[in-house]
């Protein structure tokens, strides 16, 4: 059996407001939940967590990569574009378009970090 992460941890200067953030986002409300750590489980067991760092919040390195939803077709990533750019208080770094692997958008959180959706490879 393949060993696969399965935690995304990013770390953010104000956990409440990622939170609110990501709840929006995904809507659904997070699974656990204290001041400085957020996690949201997904129904395959992979976490998805929200960090401020240790005792007190620690400076946030910037923003390296980006953070992936894969949908299960290009439709889909069509019908999600316009909840998430219209309902939530998003940066459109990349509007929804065709890329070589299909089609995508890319946005950026209050934090920095770029989410991604595109289809499934």
């Amino acid at each position: 059996m393949a060993l696969l992460p399965n935690l995304q941890l990013l770390y953010v200067r104000d956990v409440a407001r990622s939170q609110a953030f990501y709840e929006a986002l995904f809507d659904t409300k997070a699974s656990f939940s204290s001041p400085r750590y957020v996690a949201f489980l997904s129904d395959n067991g992979a976490a998805f967590a929200l960090w401020s760092g240790g005792e007190a919040p620690e400076p946030v390195a910037p923003p390296r990569g980006e953070l992936g939803l894969m949908l299960e077709g290009g439709d889909a990533v069509d019908q999600l574009w316009p909840r998430w750019r219209d309902l939530l208080d998003v940066e459109v770094v990349e509007p929804l378009h065709t890329a070589v692997f299909g089609r995508t958008f890319l946005l950026r959180d209050p934090d920095g970090h770029l989410i991604r959706v595109c289809q499934r490879d």
